[in-house]
C-alpha cells in the first residue's frame, strides 16, 4: 500500500511540474529582439568582409567601428581562460589531459598553458606527498 501511496505522489508531483514548466515564461523569447541585438554584429560581419578581413585590432585604428564596439578591451577578450574555466584548475584536475584541453582550446595561449603545467605540478606533488604519507603509515602497522 505505501508503494502505491508512494508511486501516486510521484505521478502527481511529476504532472504538477510539467504544467509549471509550460506555463514559465523562460522558454519563450521575442524573435524581433533578438535580431535587433544582432543587428550591429551582423554590420561588423559585412564590414570585416567588405574590407578583406580587416582584423579588430586595424578597425579600431582606423575608427571603423561603431561606438558600442569601439569600447571593447581587445586584451581581455583574447586571452580568456578554457571554456571559462582558469588553466590552473585544469591541470590540477585533469593533470596532462587538461594541459592538451587549455592547448587546444585556448589556441597556445602560453600564459595558460603554463598555468596548466603549475596545476598539474601541484596535483601530482600532493598526490606524491599522500602517498608517501600513506606508505609511511602502513609502513608502521606492518613494522617495516
Amino acid at each position: 500500500m505505501k508503494k502505491i501511496l508512494l508511486i501516486a505522489a510521484m505521478a502527481i508531483f511529476m504532472s504538477c511540474q510539467g504544467l509549471w514548466a509550460n506555463q514559465a515564461d523562460d522558454f519563450k523569447y521575442n524573435k524581433q529582439k533578438v535580431q535587433d541585438e544582432f543587428s550591429d554584429l551582423n554590420l561588423l560581419e559585412q564590414t570585416v568582409i567588405d574590407n578583406s578581413f580587416i582584423t579588430l585590432s586595424e578597425m579600431k585604428s582606423k575608427n571603423m567601428l561603431t561606438s558600442e564596439f569601439s569600447n571593447l578591451n581587445l586584451t581581455s577578450m583574447m586571452m580568456e581562460p578554457a571554456l571559462g574555466i582558469p588553466g590552473f584548475w585544469w591541470g590540477c584536475v585533469l593533470g596532462p589531459v587538461g594541459i592538451l584541453v587549455v592547448y587546444a582550446v585556448t589556441d597556445n595561449d602560453k600564459d595558460e598553458v603554463k598555468k596548466a603545467l603549475y596545476g598539474c605540478l601541484v596535483s601530482t606533488g600532493i598526490w606524491v606527498v599522500f602517498e608517501i604519507i600513506w606508505i609511511a603509515a602502513l609502513g608502521n602497522n606492518f613494522g617495516f
